[in-house]
């Protein structure tokens, strides 16, 4: 027989097996809830990931709390217990607060702490100072137990308002985006109110778990399962607003705004028409259903790609740029968080055409006539007439060099697709001045130079314009005796300016208006291909060509280089 202060020990023994599975339980919440968190962070690059996960370990916090509070030993009044109690009670705090920022966030609205925001924010913290005041001072009970109930009723009404506005964002969304399910909100929303409402249900602790505990895995349960099954990590801005006040409607290419999991938000007149799609029935649907040839394309914000699709005009190919949209800030402070994407798709198939023309026309010229052009000239020297034998090798020997001209000009554009390196433009003029500086010529070339003139740019492309441009003037050097002056010096504005200046005849009028028109027709083009060259070559290195006349008489010829990023 037990003796009267002996512990009933089948009672005991519920007791503990009662704590271990309230604590187990709690211990499952706070792995689905982390789980949940971890998840969340793991995708920050969504716009609304790291709100969600503030929103989750908030609650995290509160299932810790609980769990802690759970183990055995850790009995009311205790110091571990103390913590319990507080890490709970804050994380109730808390939680109504981050469900704002989320919803802020989800709905389209942005996360930016703006000053208004900042103000609300703090109120869930000012009554807890407050308390925190009082409870230092040491009143008696009776003064204290008046003190902090205003205190705590109003953190109360406070973070309930806060969780009210939150759950009718939420709401409202669902009601007037296609893309957010009814049900998706209901379980975000039944997520977040689960420990608040279960835990006030059954909160006696008679049960093996009380209702916090249930109220805990149930979000835990609901947030993580929303995690795996909806966009809760993206963020739906207004269509209205992110298609009508941030891309232009009118654009000729065709445009359509996305989310962050690929389906439509919005997307203009010209790609509905393009895609054989009205715009509104777009909405909600993964743009790969409606763009077809966009499967496997790279859709993150910055990236670029040309891709055959087909249309209403057939197949055609397209370069598609996709660049991010920010989110409005309400109080007018600038944009806040990428919230959507929009994709731009610009027609390239007449571009590419040309350019396929273009290198098929070359590679002729600069091929197959030259191999013509060697027959033509094999056959000159059985001519016994002197005159029409070297009117044969002339005409013919101008066309062959018109054909390595067109290669020269194919070699120099693709150099300057490089990254540009730093290039002594001063040394460049002397090697090139040099090269020119031939016995065979009567041309007299002066150089005027620094010691040293470093420019960001590419260095190919510099020396093969800067030899065009000085062949050109030496040919065209006509005065008594016939000379050509090269001056290298930095300018005010440009990093380098190179000048050519002769005294042949000049570059005629109508030859700088097609240069500076950039246009050539049938009965309105150049002399050939030297001056073009040298305006293409200036326009790729991004600087500036400009004529003027040599006194008495001869051309100036001035090209400004800018030093350009290395």
């Amino acid at each position: 027989m037990p003796g009267r202060n002996e512990p009933n020990t089948p009672y005991r023994r519920m007791s503990i097996i009662h704590t271990l599975l309230s604590a187990g339980l709690d211990a499952v919440a706070v792995v689905l809830l982390g789980w949940t968190t971890l998840t969340a962070v793991r995708a920050r690059e969504r716009p609304s990931s790291l709100p969600f996960a503030g929103m989750v370990a908030s609650l995290t916090i509160w299932a810790a709390a609980q769990f802690l509070s759970e183990l055995p030993g850790v009995s009311s009044g205790t110091a571990l217990s103390s913590v319990a109690s507080l890490g709970a009670f804050g994380a109730a705090l808390v939680l109504p607060g981050a469900w704002l920022v989320y919803a802020l966030g989800y709905t389209g609205r942005g996360i930016g702490l703006t000053r208004r925001r900042i103000v609300i924010l703090a109120g869930i913290a000012l009554p807890v100072i407050g308390s925190g005041v009082v409870l230092a001072t040491g009143p008696d009970e009776q003064t204290l137990v008046r003190t902090l109930a205003p205190l705590l009723g109003t953190e109360l009404l406070y973070v309930f308002i806060l969780y009210a506005y939150a759950t009718y964002l939420m709401v409202g969304l669902a009601r007037t985006n296609a893309r957010v399910s009814t049900l998706q909100i209901a379980v975000v929303i039944s997520g977040v109110t689960a420990p608040y409402l279960v835990g006030a249900a059954g909160a006696d602790g008679s049960a093996v778990a009380d209702g916090w505990t249930v109220g805990l895995l149930l979000s835990g349960a609901l947030l993580g399962g929303a995690l795996r099954q909806y966009p809760v990590l993206t963020g739906f801005p207004k269509a209205d607003y992110v298609a009508r006040t941030r891309v232009v409607e009118g654009l000729r290419e065709a445009v359509i705004v996305v989310d962050w999991e690929n389906h439509v938000l919005d997307a203009n007149e010209t790609a509905a028409r393009l895609f054989d799609r009205d715009a509104t029935s777009m909405i909600g649907e993964p743009i790969q259903a409606i763009v077809e040839g966009l499967d496997g394309a790279d859709l993150s914000a910055g990236s670029t790609e040309v891709v055959t699709l087909r249309t209403t005009e057939g197949r055609r190919r397209f370069q598609f740029s996709v660049s991010a949209v920010g989110g409005s800030d309400p109080e007018g402070e600038g944009d806040t968080d990428a919230v959507a994407r929009t994709v731009l798709f610009r027609d390239v198939t007449d571009q590419e055409m040309r350019e396929q023309r273009l290198t098929v026309l070359n590679r002729i010229l600069r091929h197959n006539v030259r191999n013509e052009l060697d027959v033509v000239l094999a056959y000159a020297d059985q001519i016994d007439d002197p005159e029409l034998r070297s009117g044969i090798r002339e005409g013919a020997t101008d066309l062959v060099e018109l054909g390595d001209k067109a290669r020269d000009v194919e070699e120099v554009m693709t150099a300057s697709t490089g990254p540009p390196e730093p290039v002594d433009i001063a040394e460049i003029g002397t090697n090139v001045v040099e090269a020119h500086r031939t016995p065979e010529s009567s041309v007299e070339i002066t150089l005027e130079r620094p010691d040293e003139l470093v420019v960001a740019t590419h260095q190919g492309v510099v020396e093969a314009v800067f030899s065009e441009l000085l062949d050109n003037a030496r040919t065209h050097a006509a005065g008594s005796p016939p000379s050509v002056e090269v001056r290298i010096r930095g300018g005010e504005d440009a990093a380098a300016e190179l000048v050519v200046a002769d005294n042949g005849p000049g570059i005629p009028d109508r030859e700088r208006r097609i240069l500076s028109e950039g246009d050539e027709t049938q009965f309105k083009h150049g002399q050939g291909l030297g001056l073009w060259f040298v305006n293409w070559g200036v326009t790729e290195l991004g600087g500036e060509l400009e004529f003027g006349d040599n006194h008495p008489e001869g051309s100036v010829v001035t090209i400004r280089l800018y030093d350009r990023t290395l």
